[in-house]
């Protein structure tokens, strides 16, 4: 049989200056996960409906003259072409787009988001949305979700990649901005591409045997010489930039692997000059993923669930500069929605001090995700858990009074 082959007309536009006007917004990650959490926290009856904008650029008008060259095909001497829709690969299309698709929603009825503008909520049919590029993730009945789809049909080419759920005809498995998304009697299931895990394993020399633990001790990153080394000897360019390559593809997939999270951050922070050593950490990093390549989230039924943040530190963690580390995790009930591990900017002095400025970072956390929910029509009561009683009674106390200096030098 002949190949499909697909084409699109796209024009190339030379960016003459800098500027942010012609970005255009993408939804936190963990606001997807918030949106399935939110779905399993409520009635059974639930779905979760994908949908795809086909030619999504050409939807927006132009709101700027653009010319533009015909291919040599329909090109005639001393003409060009004027644009009244957008084309893929102006600048502005992304921007123009996502002023369209908001003013089509807002004018079907949906609320947009003021914390991400690619959240959208339906008060009255009780549908939320999510919107990523040209896709649309949206939960709810699925009465609501054919009437809300008959409606953007009429102002949308679209692509119906399917419905989520446990009825007849529905899917029970659905992949979703390349994750896979599962529908089970006992709630929903999500799971990270796994393909990236495969492609760090084929690539890193010497991952065939597994490790049980990703992580390096920081003494071990620091080589012969200690952290005091004068010369450290760095790789040569070619592996390098092998080296950022995989660190690059490993921190991708820790947004989806809390397991590594700690690991990849350590390796992200010697992109800049990768040595020996390092290259010994990602290769660790590879043989724990050979032997643990899948980890799959379950967000079981739940009712009335409570966002909490959990948060700890690890006190001058790091031997060459002596920074700590901020941890926590974000979960709704039982379901986890935000992880992260960060070197903290400042140097603490002490492990009351690390821990405080932990719990800041779960707080600054809990409320993102607060707001998130309101934009999907959930209001939510977030708490934090910190183990740390130095840092729980200076975030009990009333003013500075003796941590002064730590405002000083924070």
């Amino acid at each position: 049989p002949s190949p499909w082959i697909w084409s699109r007309f796209v024009v190339r536009e030379i960016a003459t200056c800098r500027t942010d006007d012609v970005l255009a917004a993408t939804p936190p990650l963990e606001a997807f996960r918030l949106l399935l959490s939110l779905a399993a926290s409520g009635a059974r009856n639930t779905k979760i409906e994908v949908l795809d904008a086909r030619k999504a650029h050409r939807h927006a008008f132009a709101d700027r003259m653009v010319y533009t060259q015909l291919p040599p095909e329909l090109a005639a001497q001393g003409f060009c072409a004027r644009l009244v829709r957008c084309l893929y690969g102006t600048r502005d299309a992304p921007r123009r787009w996502e002023a369209f698709l908001a003013e089509q929603l807002v004018a079907l009825g949906f609320a947009k988001g003021r914390a991400s503008p690619c959240c959208f909520y339906h008060a009255r049919l009780g549908v939320r949305c999510i919107v990523h590029g040209d896709d649309f993730v949206l939960s709810g009945r699925a009465a609501a979700l054919d009437a809300v789809k008959a409606e953007m049909h009429a102002r949308f080419l679209l692509k119906e990649l399917g419905r989520l759920g446990g009825g007849v005809g529905e899917l029970r498995e659905l992949r979703v901005l390349n994750r896979v998304i599962r529908w089970t009697p006992g709630g929903l299931k999500y799971e990270a591409d796994p393909r990236h895990a495969e492609i760090i394993v084929r690539g890193v020399a010497g991952a065939e045997k597994a490790l049980s633990a990703p992580g390096t001790a920081s003494k071990d990153f620091e080589g012969p010489g200690g952290a005091g080394e004068l010369h450290p000897v760095e790789l040569p360019e070619r592996v390098a930039r092998l080296f950022r390559s995989f660190a690059a593809r490993a921190n991708y997939l820790a947004l989806d692997r809390p397991d590594i999270s700690q690991a990849t951050k350590e390796l992200c922070r010697r992109m800049s000059a990768p040595r020996a050593e390092d290259l010994t950490a990602l290769s660790r990093v590879a043989r724990y993923l050979a032997g643990a390549g899948r980890v799959v989230y379950n967000f079981p039924w739940q009712h009335r669930p409570v966002l909490s943040a959990f948060t700890d530190s690890d006190f001058a963690g790091c031997i060459a500069t002596r920074r700590s580390t901020s941890g926590g995790a974000v979960l709704l009930g039982s379901h986890l929605l935000k992880h992260w591990a960060s070197t903290q900017k400042k140097i603490t002095l002490s492990s009351g001090e690390a821990e405080l400025g932990a719990v800041v970072r779960g707080f600054s956390e809990v409320l993102g995700l607060q707001s998130v929910a309101r934009d999907l029509g959930a209001e939510l009561q977030p708490e934090v858990h910190a183990d740390s009683s130095a840092a729980i009674g200076i975030c009990r106390r009333s003013g500075i009074g003796k941590v002064r200096h730590l405002a000083v030098a924070q």
